[in-house]
């Protein structure tokens, strides 16, 4: 939190930072007890973001999406994710749309593309791309008619990061394009993304687990703004009879108003999440109703931090117009945050 300023002004986490979040463990909370690893299940993931996510959304963003290098290392044989995580603190990076195009040769493929929102690629030990499936000059077609699709592990060395993450909001995340042009990669080190993983492990049983920890960086956002105003009502006055912030109705209600949305779209996460972990831990595949609730929830939480937000500087009134104020720093990250694919 300390660090606030200098990572939204320099667009990017601090080294040491990093590196302070591997010592504690961040990164590899998806790595499974057979690995050493945590085996984190995925509630108390949420929790984690949610925790970093109140301090500094950036932080959160990145912790999110670079703690999935256990998640990754699940969809390929084990020998070839010891190669590719010989330490389970390597951060990964990437996007998985299928972007680029991976065309098939000896052995592996030629992948070239340029993928946007490379979320915390500064730091990435690892990069991944997704990719449409080519062969013989041409996509290849699955039963539905829709091109196959891969991830594949690009060699970092041969990645060239694009400068181009200059955003409203979230700016420490360093979401910026990255590329590669005609660099192979073996077929060992990809994966369908619409495939379960090889490992029996429940956090790997279904691959909506990937993403189910998103929202929890903007309910953690949201609730520190919900703290801070309340700060903020202690000891500012407003005019015109020069009273306390908290002995101000419209104030009293907008904290009750932005504690109880933020309350109900936390306990809706919780509860859908819940839902399909029970579902995993039975062994059963989750339903389609159970999986939609995962999206359904991921929209309601982000959009409801949003309105949390807007609540919140409305009640703070001036105090949330200055670029410099927390208030709209954290405002902003949420308008991003609010612009996900999800």
């Amino acid at each position: 939190e300390a660090a606030a300023d200098t990572i939204a002004r320099n667009r990017r986490l601090p080294d040491d930072l990093i590196q302070a979040m591997q010592r504690a463990g961040v990164f590899r909370i998806a790595f499974p007890r057979a690995w050493g690893g945590p085996d984190m299940d995925i509630l108390q993931q949420c929790e984690i973001m949610e925790i970093l996510g109140y301090h500094d959304a950036s932080v959160g963003w990145v912790a999110m999406i670079c703690s999935d290098s256990g998640h990754y290392a699940a969809r390929v044989e084990e020998s070839v994710a010891r190669e590719l995580y010989p330490d389970m603190d390597l951060l990964t990076a990437g996007w998985l749309a299928p972007i680029g195009q991976a065309h098939r040769v000896d052995g592996g493929f030629k992948v070239s593309g340029r993928w946007q929102f490379g979320s915390g690629c500064l730091h990435a030990h690892r990069l991944v791309g997704g990719c449409a499936l080519w062969e013989n000059g041409a996509p290849v077609m699955d039963d539905h008619n829709q091109p196959e699709r891969r991830v594949v592990w690009l060699p970092v060395d041969e990645v060239e990061i694009h400068d181009t993450w200059y955003t409203t909001g979230l700016a420490g995340s360093g979401s910026n394009d990255y590329s590669v042009k005609e660099t192979f990669v073996p077929e060992a080190r990809s994966f369908d993304p619409l495939r379960i993983g090889t490992r029996p492990e429940p956090l790997y049983r279904y691959h909506g687990f990937f993403f189910a920890n998103l929202p929890a960086v903007a309910l953690g956002c949201a609730r520190r703004m919900i703290d801070d105003l309340r700060a903020l009502a202690m000891h500012k006055r407003v005019m015109p009879a020069m009273q306390l912030m908290k002995d101000e109705y419209r104030v009293q209600v907008a904290l009750a108003d932005a504690t109880a949305r933020l309350g109900a779209a936390h306990a809706y996460q919780n509860d859908r999440i819940g839902a399909v972990w029970e579902t995993v831990l039975r062994g059963d595949a989750p339903t389609l109703e159970q999986r939609a609730g995962i999206a359904l929830m991921s929209v309601h939480a982000i959009q409801t931090s949003l309105q949390v937000a807007e609540l919140v500087c409305e009640a703070a009134g001036s105090t949330a117009l200055y670029t410099a104020s927390p208030f709209d720093r954290r405002r902003r990250d949420l308008m991003t945050i609010a612009h996900h694919l999800v």
